[in-house]
Parts: structure tokens; C-alpha cells; sequence
């Protein structure tokens, strides 16, 4: 998570963020080189171990529980996080090393939406949470037991996660509204109950900021999905993010038109007037979630062209973006812009998009990944026209050959037709066991970020997959302290809308329009982006859909591990 000074962080929907927080935390084993005792680790930008972690050491991997890889088992063999060292019941771990932690338990509290609450998200589209049998919708306690369950199944089994004679005991917490006066009150009940942990459910796109700042307050460390980041920056390490960094997309989009399109004609124009000029870019940003200073003295640095003009919209009211697009778009047609960069929602996208078309503007539209609007579901529903000259930086990756998709480690155990699944829950409850495992015996809050910044990225840019890149502190290469799971790289895409087939990250969304990606699929870093310009319309340099082996590092899917006795019956994923 990025701690730019003005931005406010976000979440993304909760599909695609659980699609995506799935992946990350389990597909990103592998690597090209053999660095510090880790088979295929890039240690580059980790920091140094909390005492008796043991990552990449003798004893860790000489496990049995340790895959050739590095990694632990999970439900692929291999694909579980790093090794660490062995533990042996009724070792001393320090017994109570923080508030909330005992020789065996660690307090977790969930905060958890209301009725009314999950209601409204799921009258504004957002996926609930649903038991699979019933098809009705459940409970978020419901679905986050089973999560957990899942994971206590691969610990007990395969020692995927190590949590040093620890096991987390989760509390639920129903919050009592949305307001500020609720939040308040809410967070005052939870810190009451002095917890190590606590993780924000209400809402995996805005989450509970003003709750949040409250408990991180009291130094108990919260994931949640929306972190103001003024009040963030003075309480770390307290916050994070179980998503993605929208800070990130500043970083990479500038480096991206710096390095890749700058300075070139606006060929992809719709407009033929525009074509022949050499592009000048406008952009659409939110009030809150984007730092634009930011990306204009980066666009800058990278030797990129000044914006001709720059368009703000107020994100507290997603009913008046078609009210506002029109103003907007007149605007940046008055400024000459040749190319527009999204800094925005899908919503905003849809909106702008339509009020071009009603004034006959058709510039290039530079997507930029900011919330997901890059996702093939929300590309067929903006306008068509304007669609045929979108293209840019993606974060999904493409669809899996032949529309596979799974829900990962709950698929695996509890299979399609048992228990209460919420995609928008995998990172959190991922978080919980992984800052465990990572901080070692002596659990506390300064331990948990140590672990975790002490632990080499895996996936996407860093390792040369087509999965998203992981890491936190400054093993992402971005030039901050990283708190947010996902969101620090990208692909290259256009839009291509003849072909028809499932969406990214969600497979099972099939329709006519998709994103195709060059280099198939490959992706970037910050300042790793080509310095000519991408091949970006042409069929012959695009896949729209990639092998479910690109997400290894080996190229090779590892073994799917038995869930002996598992609800599922031991179905693979």
C-alpha cells in the first residue's frame, strides 16, 4: 500500500478481488534463480528476518513438509508460502508476546456487515456471501469459518502455514451501521475485546475507515480494505490491505506513457483529425484514490508529456457520473486531448465514454487497471464505439484456456455444492495465517511487518509468470513500503470486441468483448515497461487467453494435493 499524502486507499469488487487475492496468494511459487538458500528466490529489496524464522535456512528447507520449490504444500504441491523452521509442540514461543496473544491462541477478531448492510451490496451488485448447497445467501461468519477451515485442514496435513504452537481463535463482531457514530461505537466494542488482529469484512470496496483508524489507534493491527492515508502514514504497522494498492497505478501508469507512448502519434484514435497529431493526454481522476500531483511530477521525471488537462469528479456518487461526464468530457475535447488516461471506476468509465459518443469525441483511451476497470465484464458494457480504442495497462490477467476457473483452496476442500464461499474473504483470511507464519515465536505487531517485508516477492514481474505480483516492503520495486497484497504490476491490452469467451478472473462470465494481451501476457514492474511503443491493435502480437501453466515459474502445473477426507471427496481445482 502505497502512503502517497493525499490519496485514499480502496478495495476493488469483491469477484474480482477474491479472484485475484486467491491467485496471488497461492500460484506464485517458483522463480529463476537460487539466491540465500531459496530455491528461485529474487531477494531483492527484503529485509532482514524476525529471530527464528529461518526463510531460505537449512532446517526450513530440509523439511519434509518443504517442497523442492521452497514452498510448503498447499492445494498444489508447492504452492503454499515459504518455508520457514520447524517447530516442535511445547517449544517456548514467549507465551503472551503482545495483547491478544497467548502460548496457544491468538485472538482474531472479524468485523462483519449487518443485513441491511450486505442488502445493500448486494442491490448494488456486489457478491454476498452464498452456501453453495442452498444457493441463499449466508452469513460472513459463516463463509469465513470455512475459509478457515480449509486452511486448518492443509496445516493439519501438509504443514502449509506455520504457526508456532499458535492456532488464530476468530471472534465475530456484527457491525451496528455505516455511519460515523456506528463506526465509533463499533470500534470501542472490538478493542474492548483486546484482539492481536482484527480484520474489517463490512465491505470489500470501501471497508470501514473511520472503524479502522480507531482500532489501528490502539495499536492493534487491521486489514481492511479502505485506508486513508494521511492518518495511515502515523500508524504503521498497523494497516493493510488484503487488495489492491490503487496508489501503485499512479507509479506504474506514468512510467508506462513515459517510456512507451510519449511522444508518438495518436494512431489509435477514433477520430481521424487526432490520428495524425502527436498525443497529448488528459486525464478523469476521483477526489479521493488518486494522488494526481503525484503522477504529473512522475510523468515528468520519466520524461513523459505534460498533461494538457486534467479532469476531477466527485466519487462520493456514483448516481451523478452521467450528470458530470458531459462537462468532463467537453473539457478535455476543448484542451485538444489526443488520448485519455482512466483514473477511474468502471461507472465513471461507462459514463465518460457515453457522453464522447454524444459529442463526437473518439480519442484514445488509456486504461490503467485503477479499480478493475480493465475487467472484460465491465468492458462490454461501455460503449462500443469507444471500446474499439481502448487499450493500455491491464492488472487481470488473461482468462485460462478453455474458461477454467476455481475458487482454490475452497473449491479444493469444500468442492462446488458445500459450504458459505465469499470471493472478496480469501485475502483477508489468507493475511491472517501468513503474518503469523512470517513473524515468528515472538508474535507482535513490529514481527509481523519485519516477516512479511523479509519475504521475496513471488508472481507476475517478479518472477516472470502471468500472475499477479505479491510482496510487500520494498520487495515489489516500487519505491515505498508496500502494505496492499496486490496491484504492483502490470500487463499490456487492448480491447478487442469480435472475440467471445469467459472473462478475466471471472470464467464463467462469458460474452462477446475481451481484453487481449501482448507478449502473452507478460507483465511489469515500475520502470520496466518497453521504451518504444507496444504493438498494441494488431492480432498477431495478442492472446486473449493463456495456459494455466504460464502461472508457474517452471511453466509447469505442480500435482494437485489429496484433501483425504475432505467435504469435496478430494476434488481438484
Amino acid at each position: 500500500m502505497a502512503m502517497a499524502p493525499t490519496s485514499v486507499r480502496r478495495a476493488v469488487a469483491a469477484t474480482v478481488c477474491g479472484a485475484l487475492a486467491l491467485a496471488a496468494l497461492a500460484l506464485g511459487a517458483g522463480g529463476a534463480s537460487a539466491v540465500a538458500g531459496l530455491p528461485g528466490a529474487d531477494m531483492s529489496g527484503t529485509g532482514p528476518q524476525p529471530k527464528g524464522v529461518g526463510i531460505g535456512s537449512e532446517a526450513a528447507l530440509g523439511q519434509d513438509a518443504c517442497a523442492k520449490n521452497g514452498h510448503t504444500d498447499f492445494w498444489y504441491e508447492g504452492t503454499g508460502p515459504w518455508c520457514v523452521n520447524p517447530w516442535t509442540a511445547g517449544e517456548d514461543n514467549g507465551g503472551a508476546t503482545a495483547p491478544g496473544v497467548t502460548a496457544t491462541e491468538v485472538k482474531v477478531v472479524v468485523y462483519q456487515p449487518n443485513d441491511a448492510m450486505l442488502s445493500q451490496q448486494q442491490a448494488s451488485g456486489g457478491q454476498v456471501p452464498t452456501n453453495q448447497a442452498t444457493k441463499e445467501r449466508a452469513t460472513v461468519e459463516e463463509a469465513f469459518t470455512d475459509f478457515a477451515e480449509a486452511y486448518e485442514y492443509a496445516i493439519a496435513t501438509y504443514g502449509t502455514y506455520q504457526t508456532w504452537g499458535r492456532k488464530p481463535v476468530f471472534e465475530f463482531v456484527t457491525a451496528s451501521g455505516s455511519d460515523e457514530a456506528a463506526q465509533r461505537a463499533d470500534a470501542l466494542e472490538v478493542i474492548a475485546r483486546k484482539p492481536f488482529m482484527v480484520y474489517d469484512a463490512t465491505n470489500p470496496v470501501t471497508g470501514a475507515e473511520i472503524f479502522t483508524a480507531g482500532v489501528a489507534a490502539e495499536k492493534i493491527l487491521v486489514t481492511s480494505a479502505s485506508t486513508n492515508a494521511e492518518t495511515a502514514d502515523k500508524q504503521q504497522p498497523y494497516r493493510w490491505v488484503p487488495g489492491q494498492d490503487p496508489d501503485a497505478t499512479a507509479y506504474l501508469t506514468a512510467s508506462f506513457l513515459a517510456r512507451s507512448l510519449s511522444g508518438d502519434k495518436a494512431k489509435w484514435a477514433g477520430d481521424e483529425t487526432l490520428t495524425t497529431r502527436t498525443r497529448s493526454f488528459g486525464a478523469v481522476y476521483p477526489a479521493s484514490g488518486i494522488d494526481i500531483s503525484t503522477f504529473e511530477e512522475l510523468l515528468a521525471e520519466n520524461g513523459g508529456s505534460a498533461l494538457v488537462d486534467r479532469v476531477e469528479y466527485d466519487n462520493s456518487d456514483p448516481n451523478k457520473y452521467q450528470e458530470l461526464a458531459p462537462t468532463m468530457v467537453s473539457k478535455l475535447k476543448a484542451a485538444g486531448a489526443t488520448t485519455i488516461v482512466l483514473f477511474a471506476e468502471p461507472a465513471m468509465v461507462r459514463s465518460i465514454m457515453s457522453a464522447a459518443t454524444s459529442q463526437d469525441y473518439r480519442p484514445e483511451w488509456i486504461i490503467t487497471g485503477y479499480l478493475f476497470h480493465d475487467f472484460d465484464g465491465f468492458g462490454r458494457s461501455n460503449d462500443a464505439d469507444q471500446m474499439k480504442h481502448a487499450f493500455g495497462t491491464g492488472v487481470l490477467p488473461p482468462a485460462y484456456e478453455g474458461s477454467v476457473s476455481s475458487t482454490g483452496a475452497f473449491q479444493w476442500y469444500w468442492g462446488t455444492a458445500q459450504g458459505n464461499y465469499a470471493a472478496g474473504l480469501s485475502g483477508g483470511v489468507g493475511f491472517v495465517y501468513q503474518a503469523i507464519h512470517y513473524a515468528g515465536p515472538t508474535l507482535n505487531a513490529a514481527n509481523v511487518r519485519k516477516g512479511l517485508f523479509a519475504v521475496p516477492s513471488t508472481g507476475g514481474a517478479s518472477e516472470g509468470t502471468t500472475n499477479f505480483q505479491q510482496g510487500f516492503g520494498r520487495t515489489v520495486g516500487m519505491p515505498y513500503d508496500e502494505y496492499a497484497l496486490l496491484g504492483t504490476d502490470r500487463n499490456l491490452a487492448w480491447w478487442n470486441p469480435e472475440i467471445t469467451g469467459g472473462a478475466n478472473a471471472v470464467a464463467s462470465i462469458v460474452g462477446k468483448g475481451k481484453f487481449v494481451y501482448l507478449d502473452g501476457g507478460k507483465r511489469f514492474a515500475y520502470n520496466q515497461f518497453p521504451t518504444k511503443q507496444p504493438k498494441f491493435f494488431d492480432d498477431a502480437k495478442a492472446v486473449a487467453e493463456i495456459a494455466r501453466t504460464t502461472n508457474f515459474a517452471d511453466g509447469v502445473v505442480p500435482p494437485t494435493m489429496p484433501c483425504t477426507g475432505c467435504p469435496s471427496g478430494g476434488t481438484a481445482p
